[in-house]
């Protein structure tokens, strides 16, 4: 779940819908994927269904509000991680490789004290590797290309993670595929960003509910709130 404050409350977006976001801003930007596209868009949108049955519920967070992705253990993420590889590889190998790399990048440069902890990661970014290579295998594709989507995912998702609420502020620097750095600048509701990224004013709407400052926490409705981004 992720989680901005709001009027009397916060909107949370759970990972499936932050996926699906995150897809809509693929569709917007300027760099394309290298392998099919098709497979590379399958991937950005579920590249965290792996969260949906803890997402299902609204839980309480260590700080009283809102549980967040940030809340739970490395553990909890390995396990989600590796689930949202298995439906992603599901629904198409090159997704599933897409996937697989892009969680491999998350976790694979986490510093683990707990040897056993250390030792299932490890395992996973074995596995990881695996479906990576047979799904790049079976889209007939090479590491150069599986590279660049992953990049592309990273991208994506970090600018769907800020339109949702993370991380807080009102400026973003982010990674190109090709590793040129741009910065984004957020004004109210309106996220402006360099026009060689966005080459075309876009306006995405939200899938977020609405919960009540107490736990259990009262679901208030689900607005869609709108966000414009727009080139600069």
């Amino acid at each position: 779940m992720i989680r901005r404050q709001c009027e009397g409350g916060w909107q949370l977006v759970r990972q499936p819908e932050h996926g699906a976001l995150a897809a809509a801003v693929l569709d917007a930007i300027a760099d394309r994927p290298a392998g099919p596209p098709d497979a590379v868009r399958l991937a950005v949108a579920h590249h965290d269904d792996g969260w949906i049955a803890r997402d299902a519920a609204v839980r309480e967070g260590p700080d009283g509000g809102p549980e967040t992705f940030l809340d739970l253990p490395l553990a909890d993420h390995l396990a989600f991680s590796d689930a949202s590889v298995r439906i992603a590889t599901d629904l198409d190998p090159y997704a599933g490789a897409v996937v697989a790399r892009h969680v491999a990048w998350l976790h694979g440069g986490r510093r683990i004290d707990d040897p056993a902890l250390a030792e299932e990661r490890d395992a996973l970014l074995d596995r990881w590797q695996a479906v990576a290579i047979d799904g790049a295998a079976a889209a007939a594709v090479d590491e150069e290309a599986v590279e660049h989507d992953q990049r592309l995912c990273a991208l994506v998702d970090l600018l769907s993670l800020w339109l949702c609420g993370w991380p807080d502020g009102d400026a973003l620097m982010v990674e190109r595929p090709d590793g040129a750095r741009v910065e984004c600048l957020r004004t109210g509701e309106r996220i402006r960003v360099p026009v060689t990224l966005l080459p075309r004013r876009v306006t995405v709407a939200v899938d977020a509910i609405e919960v009540e400052p107490r736990a259990p926490f009262a679901t208030r409705g689900t607005p869609r709130p709108s966000l414009v981004l727009e080139p600069v």
